[in-house]
């Protein structure tokens, strides 16, 4: 699941933004000497959709750009073009959070605050359903099974990610699913905290108020310097994207989430009591 092309054409709108801007073309010149529209190269250079690789070509030489070099953005072109293993869901996958998938595929990190639920990737199949059902009341039952699907597969990635989860302590409050269901939810939890790569902290009611209390968001970072940070935030209907600066400001809010949080040793204790009390 590694080689994601939504990275690959995220890495690719960067790099041909960057070296427009240095020659000081605007994106109209450089849409009229490669024979795109304006709008096209603004949808190239904001990844909303993949190059070809003889129009990336084109831009690259446009700027000045030789040899190896252009040979190995032409190579990326084509990556980015490449069907991602999620792509077979599009009956139930959303543009919006199709994108935020592929990024998932290839992050090194995941770091996640959650105030009310615990996060797909640690969620059970019979938690996920519940969600799924309680978010799609309208959906037949195939549709559930098939968004379920592609739930538990996120989860099965040959190089999964580095996840530390900040959760509220009222998501191991919320019986989803009934109790049973979330039960099995809670022992998956525990078995998760003490996984290496898997850091879980509780953020107590005890805590009192803290930062970004009513906001759930992701922070991923990914192994090549090339591919900067992103913040990813998802709303009712729809998703945001952030970057740059705001990588860093929701960075610093995370780390004063971890700071706040019980730590993982007494987070583990306080799940296992939390069943306890089922």
């Amino acid at each position: 699941m590694t080689g994601s092309p939504t990275v690959r054409r995220r890495r690719l709108a960067a790099a041909l933004r960057r070296l427009r801007e240095q020659t000081g073309m605007t994106a109209d010149q450089a849409a009229k000497e490669v024979g795109i529209s304006k709008s096209a190269i603004s949808r190239i250079e904001n990844a909303q959709v993949s190059v070809m690789p003889p129009v990336a070509r084109g831009l690259l030489e446009l700027y000045g750009v030789e040899g190896e070099e252009v040979d190995a953005l032409v190579q990326v072109a084509r990556d980015a073009r490449k069907r991602g293993w999620w792509q077979a869901y599009d009956d139930v996958l959303p543009d919006w959070f199709e994108v935020y998938v592929g990024l998932e595929a290839e992050a090194s990190e995941i770091r996640a605050f959650e105030p009310q639920l615990i996060p797909g990737l640690l969620q059970t199949a019979d938690y996920a359903r519940a969600v799924i059902r309680a978010e799609h009341p309208d959906a037949p039952g195939d549709e559930v099974d098939r968004r379920v699907e592609l739930r538990m597969r996120r989860q099965n990635s040959d190089t999964p990610p580095k996840l530390w989860v900040v959760l509220d302590e009222a998501a191991l409050r919320r019986p989803v699913g009934g109790a049973e269901v979330f039960a099995a939810q809670l022992r998956r939890l525990v078995e998760e905290a003490d996984r290496p790569g898997r850091t879980i902290q509780i953020l107590t009611f005890g805590a009192g108020e803290y930062g970004s209390m009513g906001s759930a968001f992701s922070v991923l970072t990914f192994p090549e310097p090339a591919d900067p940070g992103v913040v990813y935030v998802e709303t009712r209907a729809g998703s945001l994207y952030l970057e740059g600066q705001q990588v860093r400001e929701y960075s610093r809010v995370f780390e004063h989430l971890v700071a706040t949080a019980a730590s993982a040793r007494e987070s583990r204790d306080l799940i296992q009591g939390a069943i306890d009390e089922l």
